[in-house]
Formats: C-alpha cells, structure tokens, sequence
C-alpha cells in the first residue's frame, strides 16, 4: 500500500514534534523489534543503533584507556541551571538521563563507544530521522538533539524545556563544549 502525503493544515512546529515524538519511538523499538527477525544470520548487518555501533560507556574505556561515566560530564549545578532540582543523572541504555520530575524538563548525555566518529566525522543520520540541521562547532542537530563528535566517538545531547520552539539548541551547544572539555 503506498500511502501519499495529504497538504496539513497543523502548524509545521506541531508536525515537527509529532515526527520527532515518531521516530524517537523508531529508535526505541528498533532494536527489541529487530530480535523478531526471521534470518538470524550472523553476517546479517546489526541494525541502527546496535551495541556494536554505539553503546552507554558508563565504565567504558575512553580514548586514553580511562573509564568514561556519562554521568560525571556534567556537574550537578550544571544540570540544575538548565532543568532545576534534578538530583543524580541516571544511567541507562541511551546514557545518562537527568530529569526534574516537577517540571518534565530532561537533560540526556550519551556518550558512543570509540570508533563510532572515525577521525572525528559523525557518520551518515539515518534517513527515517529527516535531515540534520547543521550547527555550531560540528554540531548537527538531528530531532531536537545535538550530535557532535569528540575524538571518534559521536555523543548526543538532549535538552528538553520547551517542546514548542528551538530555545534549547543554545544549551545543548553549551553543554555540548563542556562535555568536549571533560572528555
């Protein structure tokens, strides 16, 4: 079935939210959906995203063989400027995650394996994502995320405050170069 756009009178704000809210579940599901596949032939590539592509370095070797911790990039009074009362970064599969349940606001750091930004070059965004706004610095902006390399590694950056503008791309650029410094 090929299913043809149809002209949207939502405001392209709203429609870029839902796409972004969209492919967010993408990512999500896509790797616990990829273990319904039918082939499981090991020379099958892995999909987008799999573990051997990027990964949470919580206790990961970095670039010099030190242990890197998502969480330990940024300080709390950092985070605490930027969402408020947030209390420890949590880590898990997409990073380290601070939340300020009040408020809703996020902030999210994940930080990829080496090798994933070979000689400091994200690599291709994948399509479904739509196409990466370029920003400061190396930075691209790919669904309200901040994508940079430090080293080969690539590291996303999520702030959330607002879901109705781009108010939170200059912090994320900000946090973005104290995560470079730090690593």
């Amino acid at each position: 079935m090929i299913v043809q756009p149809v002209a949207s009178t939502v405001p392209a704000r709203s429609r870029r939210f839902r796409t972004a809210t969209v492919a967010a579940l993408v990512l999500a599901l896509g790797p616990a959906l990829a273990g319904c596949a039918t082939d499981p032939s090991p020379t099958a590539p892995p999909p987008a995203g799999a573990s051997d592509q990027a990964g949470p370095t919580t206790g990961g070797p970095a670039a010099g063989g030190e242990e890197v911790d998502d969480c330990s990039l940024l300080t709390e009074a950092e985070i605490t400027d930027v969402i408020g009362r947030a209390g420890t970064g949590v880590a898990g599969a997409d990073g380290c995650v601070w939340e300020n349940r009040e408020t809703g606001h996020s902030v999210t750091l994940f930080v990829g394996r080496p090798g994933t930004a070979p000689q400091g070059v994200l690599p291709t965004p994948d399509p479904v994502l739509g196409e990466p706004e370029p920003g400061p610095d190396g930075i691209r902006f790919v669904i309200d995320e901040a994508e940079f390399a430090d080293g080969d590694r690539i590291c996303r950056l999520r702030v959330v405050t607002s879901v109705v503008d781009d108010r939170d791309r200059d912090t994320m650029v900000r946090l973005a170069g104290l995560v470079r410094d730090r690593l």
